[in-house]
């Protein structure tokens, strides 16, 4: 059945509202109807929208529908464009692929969605480190251009998983400016990269936990944004 909301200071608004802010894989945000339509359906929670017969068709997919007011979609939306339709979805469950790309320090939620989108594309999964913006707040989502929900994303403490991670069999391999940097190669079997923030690189402690060190050959600037470098050594180490 579908539900009528029109006042922005309805409980459940309220409570939706807070995912702009506090999201996690459990819930979090999306808009449009196209990014919504191409979602799993069972990862559907909630839609909030506008446009009773777009409430019907997702009702079918078995998620909590609820037609809203234009100022109960305008609190809960973050897009500039006028969005018919909000959405609450949940990240599927998914088991841990051999490619990972590890976030260490990245504060950019731009960057962090533009990291996962690539990393899906070349099959790996994200594990986002601490210092890193929170991938489930809507600009991230926003960046990954509907890629979040089909992607593996999870929030880790690097200090803590990259041990679990070599005990599983993964080589990890960073990206610095280093004097005993590589260049980038193939990498066969487990490989977990770490991409550490623009301004100081790796921590300490993730950069000493490297197998192995890579750097991109570059001319003309110092250094590259952080996305475009990993989308470079994900291409390159998955042997695209």
């Amino acid at each position: 059945m579908i539900k009528n909301i029109s006042s922005i200071k309805n409980p459940t608004v309220m409570q939706i509202s807070a995912l702009k802010t506090e999201g996690t894989k459990d819930a979090f945000l999306i808009e449009g109807e196209k990014f919504i339509g191409d979602t799993d359906p069972k990862n559907i929670l909630k839609i909030f929208s506008t446009d009773r017969a777009v409430c019907e068709k997702f009702e079918k997919t078995g998620a909590e529908c609820f037609e809203v007011s234009e100022s109960v979609l305008k609190k809960l939306s973050c897009e500039t464009s006028k969005s018919r339709i909000v959405a609450v979805v949940k990240k599927g469950d998914s088991p841990l692929p051999e490619k990972l790309l590890l976030l260490d320090g990245i504060q950019d939620p731009g960057n962090v969605g533009t990291m996962i989108r690539t990393a899906h594309a070349f099959g790996f999964g994200v594990i986002c480190g601490g210092g890193t913006a929170n991938p489930f707040l809507p600009k991230a989502v926003r960046s990954t251009a509907g890629a979040l929900c089909g992607a593996f994303v999870e929030r880790r403490d690097l200090a803590e998983y990259i041990p679990y991670l070599k005990s599983e069999g993964y080589t990890v391999c960073g990206s610095a400016l280093d004097k005993k940097a590589v260049a980038p190669k193939k990498a066969d079997g487990k490989t977990a990269l770490v991409i550490g923030s623009e301004g100081r690189g790796m921590s300490e402690s993730v950069a000493e936990s490297c197998d192995e060190t890579f750097f991109i050959p570059i001319k003309n600037v110092e250094s590259l944004n952080a996305a475009t470098a990993a989308g470079i050594l994900m291409y390159v180490l998955g042997g695209n």
